[in-house]
């Protein structure tokens, strides 16, 4: 009795633990917005890397391979197969692991990365803590006995979609040569569809626990703001081209 209270407590402090690293994630992301846009910015959108300045600038403006995300979904794989193990009778548990091998293949073998494509640091740190505190919401809130077995067909079948929307949505994009403008499927009404599929991904998990609301509020966030940039940047080098929309069609 001693120990599951004991474990009882620490879930509950691991929970309000992370809910603070959402809400600072939240208020970064507006600082960056207003003071250090740059930091927002990978891939095509990103400037070139500041070789000179001050060291606190070479620091904060440091840059790491794209392809370094890879990394997220070898992570979070992981964590999932711990997970799994530990719940094999959750479906919940296997569709997210599948969702983390099917990004970690996409990342290998789908996406192509040139080398001079980028990302700021503090990205892919940020990417780091997600998916950590993604697995750790899911399992405490399996502890808790909050997950049922089951998991909504409705929202099963929201997941399915737009994963292999995503993944269509990526062949695209590999198949681009360098950064000319994408055209086909989605792509001719919004810059980033496949940032909608990841959208609709975490709006799926909330049948399962309204603990999920904090991804997918930092999901929402995160990616319009990148489609953002990711429209501006069409609209320059494309003028007259770039799609009406950035993420969602007749709203943003």
């Amino acid at each position: 009795m001693a120990e599951k209270s004991y474990i009882k407590k620490v879930s509950l402090y691991a929970m309000w633990w992370l809910k603070a690293t959402y809400l600072i994630g939240l208020a970064s992301l507006i600082v960056a917005k207003l003071l250090l846009p740059e930091f927002l910015k990978y891939g095509k959108t990103l400037s070139k890397p500041r070789g000179q300045g001050p060291s606190w600038q070479r620091i904060a403006y440091r840059t790491v391979p794209k392809s370094y995300f890879a990394h997220f979904y070898i992570l979070s794989s992981t964590l999932s197969v711990i997970t799994v193990c530990r719940y094999p009778r959750h479906a919940l548990v296997w569709l997210l692991l599948f969702h983390s091998l099917r990004r970690l293949y996409e990342t290998l073998y789908v996406s192509q990365y040139s080398i001079r494509s980028r990302m700021n640091w503090s990205h892919y740190a940020v990417g780091l803590w997600f998916y950590s505190s993604l697995n750790i919401i899911l399992n405490v809130e399996l502890y808790k006995k909050h997950i049922t077995r089951s998991f909504n067909m409705p929202a099963l079948i929201l997941f399915c979609v737009a994963a292999w929307d995503q993944y269509e949505n990526h062949k695209v994009l590999a198949a681009l040569v360098k950064y000319s403008l994408p055209q086909q499927r989605l792509f001719r009404w919004i810059c980033c569809p496949h940032y909608l599929d990841e959208i609709l991904i975490y709006c799926s998990l909330l049948s399962a626990s309204r603990e999920f609301v904090w991804p997918l509020i930092w999901v929402c966030a995160s990616l319009c703001l990148s489609a953002t940039e990711c429209k501006r940047y069409y609209k320059v080098k494309y003028p007259g081209r770039a799609p009406p929309y950035a993420l969602v069609p007749f709203v943003l």
